[in-house]
This record gives structure tokens, C-alpha cells and sequence, in this order.
């Protein structure tokens, strides 16, 4: 048993009267056999004074020290005194919350916490910390005044309550709540954390002039966003007015054609994508200060809106869905990570809770090496911490048995033109790819510092030098192998263009080559379906997105096929390596994570991919007319767009499409039922009851392999 934390001067008040109090110790200890964290409290009455002076000393000594070893009289007396004279002491896993109430600074009333565990029938009493009594109190006081800068806005009162805090904060995770800041959530659920967040969507959100905690600054900027995103409105209805009269016809007389007309035509022409960038930009502007200044009712009235439903409806969002889609600030930490587990390294928790938190989440860049093992199912979410030991041993093995087939092929094994050109499709595209990443930037022997000769090395891989394609990067070779491994491992498909953009972010995070493979392994399972040689696996996607885009945003549709654009080929690029182009390296990381999860669905990058034709919807409609002003719009949108907001539209949008999807099933069943409104959404049909559609609803993974009949052609083959 290890003592973590000893407060002396720790009182129960039993009664009003001082003299009645119950003096006694705050102890924090952790058990050897089960490895648990304890906070428990000890009268005083019970401890000899051979264990009171012990006490005493570790007290002081753990000021200094994480941890001290406890003697066999006290380990004794810890598991004998409980219920005696208010004694108590309470597993930190069994804890819901502790509330820490800070003694005030005149010294009316000390400080004092309570424990309130998870057992709703248990009930322990208050602590009362006597600071001015409490030896290790006043001797942190004394290092804290000596180490004291009267810069440091973070520093405030101390008292005994901030010690047993920060004990307890190295052993678990603890969300302070924002109803009561002096309540600490204990390993709180997300379901906790969105009850107790203060951020919460009222039932009716209206627009409030009062900016909370807002300045006479923060309204103007509020105010100046506003006029700025109604002027970024009129103008693009006055470009849709002058591009009326500039291609009306010259017998209508209203403007004659010539040569300056046309000018005036190309010019604005040129103009239409800039105005349709421009006014959405603005509009990105205003919401993201919305968002920086938590006006979360304007934000979400904005959102419930422009995705699709109106108040006139009966199929809304409730608030608990605005709620759920829009806090998206729980990160699945290293601590709570580790809190999810039990002795035996299983998971303690359902793995729908866990995805809850990586959906509206994501993971803390420092576990995503061990959570996207698990989420990619390269270890099972119920294995034991003995069956990953097992389970990587096997597969580091098998990794390396399939690398020797290529490392030692035989040319009768190999088709050794086939293998070359393989090879060198790799090799030229693991050169080319992520440069801009500082694990992969130089291509030295060390990865770490830059060749003299460089641009002359970057000038001859651009030209197409071939034997100067040398990898020399330690990472960009291990890219390499794990590609040429990947051949080897699925031989119908081999390398095609674009796997180099999907193992570069795997590799990158988890840094291990066996285990970097057996995640591209697995990744490829569902994106194989994107690199048939037939196409029909992403075009089955684009069907699917463009079905959707009838489906729920009719107007857009209706519009792409006026300029030609309704085979959505601008996306063609976004679905084929999710996003890899649009989005910053990083972004892309936690794009993956939440695709992984299949929350709602293991095609939801659909639904994000959607999220961008939405967004973009008003500035389309308002300014472009031409496919050649679509193409170019949505290539310059690369680096501009917030995935954190189109993921939230993401899933309203999904929401959205499932009501819709329920109605129209309700209506099935009530088929003798006469429909008055034909054209309301509500009841407006999918495309040919779509099964492509009906498939969304599915968190199955998408499985399509590319087999090849007896002579040689491929066949796609659906799972």
C-alpha cells in the first residue's frame, strides 16, 4: 500500500458547535493488489501515537514525494476502521464527483470537501481543512511565498482543498462543471460532461444583443460581422441582377452587345467566382465569431436553418441532437484513454461510449497511436492487455514473413516486369508525397537535416529523372516497404495511385512499420472499393452522394444541372482519398479518427462530402453558371474549409436524413394514406427507393475486392 496524500487538521463537524467537532486525517492511498486509488478519512480517536507520529512525518514528506510506503499497523487500521467514529474511505472509481469549497480569505469558515459516490444511498460527511493546524499546508504555503510572482494571474488562494485536488487529478480524469465550479466530475461520462457543460442549447435559441461578458468592442465586432455578411448577401443578388441584363439578349434593347459589352461579360465572368468565395468567406467569418465568443444560440439557430429545417415543420432537431452535434469539445485524453480500462486491460465501458467520445471529440495526439489500433481492428476492442502482447507478436511476425517474399523473390516467382513497374510507380509517388511534413521533409539519411544539394535533387524528381529517385529518408523508406509489403499481401489489387496519400498519415502517427502496415492492411478493407479498376466502387459512392444531394438539397441539384455540374465530378477527388487534398495534414488525422468510429454510419464521408456542398450551396446558386466556374470553385476551396463546422453539419444532416428516411417508411406502411402535399419534404421520395440511399443506415463496412476471373480480368467482387 502507498500513501499518495496526508491532511492532519482535518475535521468532521458532526453539529453547529466547535467543541463537538471530530478531528481526524484526509488520506489518498493506493493498494498494491488491485492498483485502485482510495480517499478515505481516519479519526483520530482510532491511531495510537506511534501511528499519529508516523502520520505526521509521511504528511510532511509527501510535500516532497509522490508516493511513501505504508507500514503493516497502518494498512491494518485503514481496513479495519471503516464506519468507526465517521471514519470512511471510498474507491476513486466509485466516486461521481468531489466538491472542493475554498475557506474564505478573512478566515470565517475554513475549507471543506465532500465526496459524493457513484451509490446514490451512500453519504459521506463534509471535510473540514483546518489549514493553520495542518503541518503540510502551511509548509507548501511557505514554498509557494518563496517561489511567489506577482505576475502570475493563475496564482490564488491556497489552502489545503488545492493539494488533495491535484492529487487526484495524476490518478483520474476530473472536469471541473461550469453550472458549479467547485464540482469535479470523477472519470465523467459524456453524457456527464454534456449535463453539467454550461455551454447547453436552450429549447428556443434566439439572437441576444447582450453578448455575455461582451464589451462595447465585442458588440461592434458582432454588429460589423452582421452588416457585413447582409452586404456579402445583397451583393451576390446584385450580381445575379447585372448577370441578367448583361446575357439578355440585344433585341430586347436593353443593352446593345459589342465589343465592350463582351469585355464587361468575361470580366464578370471572371468576377463570379471570386464574389461567390468572398461572400462565403464572410459568412465563415461571422460564425466563427460567433463561435469564438460563445454566441451558441445564433450559431445554432444558423445551423438548424441552413441545414434544412424550418420551424414550419413538424421534423426538427430537438435539443438534445443540436446539443450532441455541436459540443464537440470532450477530447478523448491519455488520462480518461487509460480510465476506459480495468486491471485486466479491457475496456470497463461499451465500445459505443468510446466512439462517442473519439465522433464529437477526437483523440489527444499523444494515444492516437495505441486508439486507431483499435479503431482500424488491428486489436480487438475486447481483448485483454495479454491477448494485444499475443496478438502483436503474431502480427509482427506475419508482417515480416510477408516483407521476405519480396525481399528475396526469385525471378520465377515474379513477374519481374510487372514487379518493377510496381516498384517504381511506389517509390516515384513515396518521393512526391507529404514532403511538407517534417518526418518525411528531407530526404537524408537521418530524416532530420537537409541536403546541400536539395533543389537540385527536387528539380530531377520533377523532371522524371529516374535514377535519381533514391530514398534515403528513413521514414520514406519504411513508406516504401510497407507499399511494396501491401503488393505482396493483396496481389489482385497491387500499388495504384493514391495509397501512398492514405499510409502516409498511418505511418506518421504510429511510427512502427509492422504495425503502420497491418493499419493499411485494414484501412484498405473498406477503401479498396476506391481503386477497382473498373471504378465501380467509387462510382457506387458518387451515385450515392448525388442521390443525397437530390434527396436533400434539391435547389442545389436543380442548379449543377443547369451549369452541367450534376454528376458532382469536383468530388470525385474528395471521396477517392477522404479528403487528403482539401484539408491540412493534422485536420486530416482527425477527419480519419471520426470516420473510423462508423458512429452513425460507415459511409459518413458521404455525409461529410455533403456538408461542403452545403455549406457552399448560396454562393453557388447566387453566382455560378458555368461548370467550368463549379470545377474551379471547389479546387480553390482546398486549405479554406473548417472540418470542425462541416462535421457538425455533418451530422445533423445525417439526423435529417434518417427522419426523413423513418417518415417515408412510415408512410409505406400507411400506404392507403392520402399524401396532400406531394412536394413537401417530408414526404418527398428517395430517388427510385434507392437502396444506395438505404445502405447509409448501415454501420457494416462497405467491402469490395478486386478478383480476377481465369484470364486475367478484373472482377469486382461485392461483400
Amino acid at each position: 500500500m502507498l500513501l499518495r496524500l496526508v491532511k492532519s487538521a482535518a475535521y468532521i463537524h458532526p453539529t453547529t458547535v466547535a467543541a463537538e467537532n471530530v478531528p481526524g486525517y484526509l488520506i489518498v492511498a493506493s493498494t498494491r493488489e488491485d492498483q485502485s486509488l482510495y480517499i478515505g478519512w481516519i479519526a483520530d480517536s482510532l491511531l495510537g501515537p506511534g501511528i499519529r507520529k508516523w502520520l505526521l512525518e509521511m504528511e510532511l514528506k509527501l510535500v516532497e514525494s509522490t508516493s511513501v510506503r505504508a507500514t503493516g499497523a497502518f494498512r491494518d487500521l485503514w481496513k479495519s476502521s471503516q464506519g468507526r467514529s465517521h471514519s470512511f474511505k471510498v474507491a476513486l472509481t466509485a466516486v461521481y464527483s468531489v466538491e472542493f469549497r475554498p475557506p474564505s480569505s478573512s478566515g470565517w469558515w475554513h475549507g471543506s470537501l465532500i465526496v459524493y459516490p457513484r451509490d446514490d444511498h451512500l453519504v459521506l460527511p463534509a471535510v473540514f481543512l483546518h489549514d493553520a493546524q495542518c503541518p503540510s499546508t502551511v509548509l507548501r504555503e511557505k514554498i509557494l511565498s518563496r517561489n511567489f510572482d506577482p505576475f502570475d494571474k493563475e496564482v490564488g488562494l491556497h489552502w489545503g482543498g488545492v493539494d488533495v485536488l491535484n492529487c487526484l487529478k495524476g490518478a483520474a480524469e476530473l472536469r471541473r462543471t461550469e453550472a458549479n465550479p467547485s464540482v469535479w466530475l470523477v472519470n465523467p461520462t459524456l453524457d456527464d460532461l454534456r449535463n453539467y457543460n454550461g455551454d447547453g442549447v436552450v429549447e428556443t435559441p434566439q439572437l441576444n444583443p447582450d453578448i455575455p461578458g461582451g464589451t462595447g468592442e465585442s458588440l461592434w465586432e458582432a454588429t460589423k460581422w452582421s452588416v457585413l455578411a447582409k452586404v456579402a448577401d445583397f451583393t451576390a443578388r446584385t450580381s445575379k441582377f447585372v448577370s441578367g441584363v448583361l446575357n439578355s439578349g440585344g433585341d430586347g434593347g436593353a443593352v446593345p452587345r459589342s465589343l465592350l459589352a463582351d469585355r464587361v461579360v468575361d470580366d464578370f465572368d471572371a468576377a463570379r467566382v471570386y464574389m461567390a468565395k468572398w461572400s462565403l468567406g464572410v459568412k465563415q467569418e461571422a460564425q466563427r465569431y460567433q463561435l469564438t465568443n460563445r454566441l451558441d444560440s445564433a450559431y445554432i439557430t444558423t445551423l438548424s436553418h441552413e441545414v434544412g429545417f424550418d420551424v414550419s415543420r413538424d421534423q426538427q432537431f430537438t435539443p438534445t441532437e443540436m446539443n450532441v452535434a455541436t459540443q464537440r469539445g470532450f477530447t478523448l485524453t491519455a488520462l480518461k484513454w487509460r480510465s476506459l480500462f480495468d486491471l485486466q486491460g479491457r475496456l470497463s465501458v461499451t465500445v459505443g461510449e468510446v466512439k462517442d467520445f473519439i465522433f464529437h471529440g477526437g483523440v489527444a495526439p499523444e494515444i492516437r497511436s495505441e486508439v486507431w489500433l483499435f479503431l482500424l481492428g488491428v486489436y480487438p476492442w475486447d481483448s485483454s492487455r495479454d491477448e494485444r502482447v499475443q496478438i502483436s507478436e503474431t502480427l509482427r511476425q506475419s508482417y515480416l514473413e510477408l516483407k521476405n517474399e519480396w525481399v528475396f523473390r526469385t525471378p520465377e516467382s515474379y513477374d519481374t516486369e510487372y514487379w518493377e513497374d510496381q516498384v517504381f510507380r511506389i517509390e516515384k509517388d513515396v518521393l512526391r508525397n507529404d514532403r511538407d511534413i517534417p518526418l518525411y521533409k528531407h530526404n537524408t539519411g537521418d530524416g532530420q537535416t537537409a541536403s546541400e544539394d536539395a533543389s537540385e535533387d527536387q528539380e530531377l524528381e520533377e523532371a522524371g529523372a529516374r535514377s535519381h529517385w533514391i530514398i534515403k529518408n528513413p521514414h520514406l523508406l519504411k513508406l516504401r516497404d510497407i507499399l511494396k509489403t501491401y503488393n505482396v499481401y493483396n496481389k489482385d489489387l497491387g500499388y495504384v495511385q493514391g495509397m501512398c496519400d492514405l499510409v502516409s498519415p498511418l505511418y506518421s502517427v504510429v511510427q512502427d512499420e509492422p504495425f503502420a502496415f497491418w493499419c493499411f492492411a485494414h484501412f484498405m478493407d473498406r477503401m479498396e472499393r476506391n481503386f477497382l479498376r473498373d471504378q465501380s466502387g467509387i462510382c457506387d459512392q458518387m451515385i450515392t452522394l448525388t442521390e443525397l444531394v437530390q434527396l436533400l438539397l434539391p435547389e442545389l441539384y436543380e442548379h449543377l444541372q443547369a451549369c452541367d455540374s450534376e454528376n458532382l465530378f469536383f468530388c470525385f477527388r474528395m471521396l477517392l482519398v477522404w479528403f487528403k487534398r482539401e484539408f491540412d495534414f493534422t485536420e486530416v488525422c482527425s477527419i480519419w479518427e471520426v470516420f473510423w468510429t462508423d458512429y452513425y454510419s460507415s459511409q459518413f464521408q458521404l455525409f461529410f462530402a455533403l456538408a461542403i456542398l452545403q455549406k457552399n450551396a448560396a454562393p453557388i446558386i447566387q453566382n455560378l453558371t458555368q461548370f467550368d466556374q463549379v470545377i474551379k470553385y471547389f479546387n480553390d476551396l482546398q486549405g479554406t474549409m473548417d472540418w470542425h463546422d462541416l462535421m457538425v453539419r455533418s451530422e445533423l444532416l445525417f439526423i435529417r436524413f434518417k427522419k426523413m428516411i423513418d417518415v417515408m417508411d412510415r408512410k409505406q406502411e400507411l400506404a392507403t394514406t392520402t399524401i396532400t402535399t406531394e412536394t413537401s419534404e417530408e414526404h418527398r421520395a428517395p430517388p427510385n427507393e434507392s437502396q444506395h440511399l438505404r445502405r447509409l443506415l448501415s454501420r457494416d463496412i462497405v467491402i469490395q475486392r478486386e478478383a480476377l476471373i481465369a484470364d486475367g480480368t478484373p472482377k469486382s467482387d461485392l461483400r
